[in-house]
């Protein structure tokens, strides 16, 4: 409890060191390492330029290394919640705070110049342990899209913006409105993380016309 602007606010300082202590868990590089050990390259240097397991997989077609790298990056997001919910019961706030901890950690790791990964494994380790029915949704409009425009980044900044919508018209059925703030703070994260690659996509498909290609 403090003094603000002549009033007393509850506010537990403990809540301070679960944004810090998570964003330390979703900083920790082990991707990178795991790059660094296998490949030998800074993952950052390829490809979509991140340390995602996604990223690992475009560059040296391994799904055993990108699978690792994503179970380590939903494992981050896991127990970074579940410590949340341990020793602060009933209270989503701590939840939400271990949430973006982790995520902010994980994209913007200070280990890594703030340049890591783009938080899509670490979300969804976090959401399996808020609502599970959250990552079902969120998966399941990226497959849909992906198998209709058959491109990735495009699916995910779909399913990102479709998610808090869906979230929002099942309010009081299957979520409440602490998950549509969570939802709607991910899913900005995540959308504009992704919505980087698009000049990208765009200029590979400008070469792909220039050189006769479909």
């Amino acid at each position: 409890m403090f003094l603000f602007g002549g009033m007393m606010v509850n506010f537990d300082i403990r809540l301070i060191a679960v944004f810090v202590i998570t964003y330390l868990i979703g900083s920790v590089p082990l991707a990178f390492w795991l790059g660094k050990w296998v490949y030998r390259i800074d993952l950052r240097h390829f490809g979509m330029g991140d340390v995602g397991a996604l990223n690992a997989y475009r560059i040296k077609k391994n799904i055993w290394i990108a699978l690792v790298i994503g179970l380590i990056d939903l494992g981050k997001g896991m127990v970074s919640v579940w410590l949340a919910m341990h020793f602060f019961p009933q209270h989503f706030t701590a939840v939400m705070l271990a949430m973006g901890g982790v995520l902010f950690g994980d994209v913007f790791p200070v280990w890594l110049g703030f340049k890591g990964s783009r938080g899509l494994a670490v979300s969804a380790g976090a959401l399996l342990m808020v609502n599970a029915y959250l990552v079902a949704v969120w998966l399941g409009l990226f497959v849909i899209f992906y198998l209709l425009i058959r491109q990735h980044i495009i699916a995910i900044l779909i399913a990102s913006f479709g998610l808090p919508l869906i979230v929002f018209f099942m309010l009081n059925i299957y979520f409440t409105g602490d998950i549509l703030i969570l939802i709607l703070l991910v899913s900005t994260l995540i959308f504009q993380r992704h919505l980087e690659r698009v000049p990208d996509l765009v200029e590979q498909k400008y070469q792909k016309i220039k050189n006769g290609e479909k």
